[in-house]
């Protein structure tokens, strides 16, 4: 498995360029900077701040997701997770996740297909987390949003159910490698069914601790939105809570789409559009500059980490490639 993806790296920062260039184009960019110039300090500073107890509690999680034992803290679980964060900002699709997997397998006698799965674990909590505060916010805020169709959230209420029976259920986590086996009957793709029963393996290491992950992901994402929601009270935006966690968590999801460079422009235009009745073009834009120190601030205090946690993910995969060679067989692509 390649660690670099360069092609799906430049796709995503071209597609960022060009809409936020397009976003620009379309609004006034000198609002934008008076509206971040003209935001109250104190609740800058507290918003933006708000990052650190957010970091963690991802690295809280993080920890309490991995099988007993294979973590030996979650000061250890706090430098991966910001480890994890610098290199998402580099690698398409959160693969930096990937590095989580790699600690917890190689400090263990834990699966690669168990280590995975905590990666797969903990996006799925998260997306549960977020769609549910979503429907929550649409019922009880029910935002002004010209255009979008009610199935949109029908369809978010589904999804948010779905992800909450697969992080939950055992029974359906079962079902999973009958299903990946059943689709996928070829000999060469092995190591991915393989990979699929380390899903309900992670679901019987978790037994009871699933339902206390959940609750602690609801409480986790609520947090994040309570950060947006401060980001327009520091801006002078009088958006009520629910709306905010509606919209906002809506413009995070845009965001996830893999096609841009760690969600710039799905998520600046989706937050212009979808705040169009509660705040001017360049407020609006202003939240989305906001929304990116975000995944700036944890990348740069990761960057020290990623020095001693790559060298060392670099070398155990090089001295597997030279096993590899010595035993007359070829690396797995």
């Amino acid at each position: 498995m390649s660690w670099k993806r360069p092609g799906a790296g430049l796709l995503g920062v071209a597609v960022s360029g060009a809409l936020l260039v397009a976003l620009y184009r379309s609004i006034d960019f000198q609002s934008v900077g008076l509206a971040l110039l003209g935001a109250d300090r104190l609740w800058l500073a507290i918003s933006i701040g708000m990052i650190v107890p957010i970091t963690i509690l991802r690295a809280f999680r993080f920890y309490w997701v991995a099988p007993a034992g294979t973590l030996p803290g979650v000061g250890e679980a706090l430098r991966l997770t910001l480890t994890a964060s610098s290199l998402n900002a580099f690698m398409p699709a959160k693969a930096g996740d990937l590095i989580k997997s790699y600690r917890v397998a190689k400090g263990s006698d834990t699966s690669s297909g168990v280590a995975v799965s905590i990666i797969v674990y903990e996006r799925l909590c998260d997306l549960f987390g977020l769609l549910s505060w979503c429907a929550v916010g649409w019922l009880i805020g029910r935002p002004d949003v010209p255009n979008v169709p009610s199935v949109l959230w029908l369809a978010i209420g589904a999804l948010a159910a779905v992800c909450g029976v697969l992080i939950l259920s055992r029974r359906v986590a079962a079902i999973v490698p009958r299903l990946l086996t059943s689709a996928l009957p070829f000999r060469r793709l092995q190591k991915l069914r393989d990979l699929a029963h380390g899903w309900p393996g992670l679901l019987r290491v978790l037994k009871g601790r699933r339902r206390w992950i959940v609750a602690f992901s609801l409480v986790l994402w609520l947090t994040h939105l309570i950060q947006i929601w401060m980001f327009s009270i520091a801006l002078s935006l009088s958006i009520p809570f629910f709306v905010s966690a509606c919209l906002t968590g809506v413009a995070l999801l845009a965001g996830q789409l893999p096609l841009t460079f760690a969600g710039l422009g799905t998520r600046d235009v989706a937050l212009v559009l979808l705040l169009s009745q509660y705040a001017t073009p360049g407020a609006a834009a202003a939240i989305g500059v906001l929304t990116v120190t975000r995944n700036i601030l944890p990348a740069l205090a990761g960057l020290p980490l990623v020095r001693i946690y790559l060298p060392l993910v670099v070398g155990d995969a090089l001295r597997w490639r030279e096993r590899t060679k010595a035993a007359g067989g070829a690396p797995g692509r």
